[in-house]
């Protein structure tokens, strides 16, 4: 009985933090990992609405042409400073999967990507008063989960210079969240912990267009229509809101043999997630802007293997203490074939920057994506 008041007494003492987050990135719902392929993500995201891999532009699924199963895995390890503290994470992603195939003009393919990601950890000292006397114990707070874009995408080839697209978007997902409190052994107080799991439904439509006006420019451009978006608490429905409309545009010059420039601006009003969340929550419509260079490299087995570089600006969707976060990365990567061609291993590397409300973030990105094509 004693022990039952002691956890008691020790699970209203847990802080009222719930609003707490493991950094600047997955502030609010989450973070936005873009929904761009390891390739696209070397050049800074600036060819995206014109690859297959990246589940962007649904007209762009009718360019792959190198595989039709694509995977990738992005591991992320950061440090957030705030003030004169530290704090480092690291985050294991698993963002996309696509299968895509196609018969004469058309191409169907169905993925899954990460829309927003909700997975951090945090952990810190503390001590509370039980018994009258002070106990020492560990804070812990984490998250785990994030929404999932399944995407159905149909992409037909009108001319040998346009292509459209139109793809249906379910967004489904949860996050479990947990706060809790641990004591050593030795203290006799049994640990506490309250747990709340959130689940996530809606929807989405996106069309889009790759076209060739004139040799040497190729241009993708989409636009992806919220639908209505809700999520509920243990079956009940506690918020309902918009999932966020997006209009992205890439430019491509092929003009000089063997390298290909581009250029990419994206717009997400995050703000039609607003009615998600508390009234604290801080929502911002953002901004994404994307500069790269690919460069054919040497040939593998007759297939040519290709190197990238690219500069990358955005902000972020959910504040930190009011202040929007924003986000610059560098990035550099190659793609590699193998299997003669029939498959390609694409690796790229981040230096990401965040910055809001006198918090700075670093933060290294390791992407590697597989794609095969039988």
């Amino acid at each position: 009985m004693r022990r039952a008041l002691r956890s008691f007494a020790v699970l209203a003492a847990l802080p009222a933090a719930a609003a707490a987050q493991g950094g600047l990135g997955v502030q609010g719902y989450g973070y936005p990992t873009g929904q761009i392929s390891s390739a696209a993500l070397a050049v800074g995201g600036a060819n995206a609405e014109v690859d297959a891999a990246s589940q962007l532009n649904p007209a762009a699924v009718g360019l792959a042409n190198r595989f039709a199963v694509y995977m990738q895995y992005q591991p992320e390890f950061r440090r957030t400073t705030i003030g004169g503290g530290t704090a480092d994470a690291r985050t294991m992603r698993f963002p996309s999967f696509q299968i895509a195939g196609g018969q004469g003009r058309l191409t169907v393919a169905l993925s899954a990507s990460t829309f927003l990601d909700r997975t951090w950890r945090n952990e810190y000292s503390d001590s509370v008063i039980v018994g009258g006397s002070y106990v020492p114990s560990t804070i812990v707070a984490s998250s785990e989960g994030a929404i999932t874009d399944a995407r159905l995408a149909a992409s037909y080839t009108l001319s040998p210079r346009v292509q459209v697209g139109v793809g249906f978007h379910a967004l489904v997902g949860k996050n479990d969240v947990e706060f809790g409190r641990n004591f050593p052994d030795s203290t006799g107080v049994g640990d506490v912990a309250q747990l709340s799991t959130m689940s996530y439904a809606g929807g989405a439509v996106s069309i889009g267009i790759v076209s060739a006006p004139i040799e040497g420019v190729l241009i993708g451009a989409s636009f992806r229509k919220g639908g209505s978006l809700e999520a509920r608490q243990s079956s009940t429905e506690v918020y309902q809101g918009d999932a966020p409309d997006r209009l992205g545009l890439s430019v491509l010059y092929t003009g000089i043999p063997n390298t290909t420039f581009a250029a990419r601006f994206d717009r997400t009003n995050w703000s039609a997630m607003r009615a998600l969340g508390s009234a604290q929550m801080s929502v911002f419509d953002a901004n994404d802007l994307g500069l790269g260079v690919e460069v054919v490299g040497p040939r593998v087995a007759g297939v040519p293997s290709y190197a990238r570089l690219g500069l990358r600006s955005r902000g972020l969707p959910f504040g930190a203490n009011g202040d929007q976060v924003s986000e610059r990365s560098l990035s550099g990567g190659i793609g590699i074939p193998v299997a003669r061609g029939r498959g390609v291993i694409d690796l790229s590397l981040q230096r990401a920057t965040r910055s809001a409300a006198g918090a700075n973030e670093r933060a290294w990105s390791l992407g590697i994506g597989l794609g095969i094509k039988p």
